[in-house]
């Protein structure tokens, strides 16, 4: 069993490798990118002109261990934020394969050893899955030397690829002046489900550059009490006030009467 994962202690014995996406033309996104990222509106100016919204792509790059293993990405994303110059906005991050995901948690050893030893429970790798019958299947019909190469490199890896669909494969980020709206404890990390292998995590950082977020909305008790004062919603009817039907006032007064279940 211990073979089947390692320990990188917060991603950091990971080699990773930042690569930049082609730059697109200034104020124009680059077209197989921007579908990550919501529609971002653009600050007005008092010259009658606009920032246009910005969109930046990154891949990162990692080699990672054996078996089950997860890597801090949370450094390499906030340098992509810092380079793309964005003030405010989202960083979408995509796990780019079928046997990896992403996910927020607190990067601690002991707790991603239990988060190994944990997913290793809910889908062990010697149970028998299908995905798993590598004869029984056909490799793409252009592979070098037909089936039965691609059957000799083939991995018996279904248990990754059902890990990776209950952990998720994408990450939806804010930004706030310029910085990740994460919690103390918060990491954004790459989990592999399948290593060693190279992995690469896609990183889109959108919104605008410059200018600063709206004012916080003062959630304060003096200011509660001051919009409860020119606000006073009306008493709420009961329920049971708009019943015209018999069955319906039985059921509001004991709902456990068998005339009241309901069976799907």
């Amino acid at each position: 069993m211990a073979a089947l994962f390692s320990v990188d202690p917060a991603g950091l014995s990971a080699r990773v490798r930042v690569s930049r996406a082609p730059t697109a033309r200034r104020g124009i996104p680059a077209r197989d990118h921007r579908a990550m990222c919501a529609p971002t509106r653009a600050n007005s100016r008092h010259d009658g002109r606009s920032d246009a919204p910005v969109y930046e792509y990154t891949q990162l790059s990692l080699q990672t261990k054996l078996g089950i293993s997860l890597h801090d990405i949370t450094p390499q994303v906030r340098a992509a934020i810092r380079e793309s110059g964005v003030s405010n906005g989202t960083v979408n991050v995509l796990s780019r394969h079928t046997t990896t995901a992403v996910t927020i948690n607190e990067a601690e050893d002991r707790l991603m050893d239990d988060i190994r030893q944990y997913m290793l429970k809910l889908a062990p790798p010697g149970d028998p899955y299908l995905h798993n019958d590598i004869h029984l299947r056909d490799g793409p019909p252009d592979w070098p030397g037909g089936n039965d190469a691609w059957r000799a490199q083939e991995p018996k890896n279904a248990h990754s690829h059902l890990l990776s669909m209950l952990i998720g494969n994408s990450l939806a980020v804010p930004v706030v002046n310029g910085e990740l709206a994460i919690g103390t404890w918060q990491s954004l990390m790459l989990v592999e489900l399948d290593g060693p292998r190279t992995r690469t995590v896609g990183v889109q950082v959108c919104g605008n550059k410059g200018g600063t977020s709206r004012k916080k909305v003062d959630t304060s008790e003096s200011s509660s009490n001051a919009a409860s004062k020119t606000y006073q919603p009306k008493e709420k009817a009961s329920v049971s006030d708009g019943y015209k039907d018999p069955m319906d006032e039985l059921c509001e007064e004991d709902p456990s009467a068998d005339e009241c279940k309901v069976f799907d």
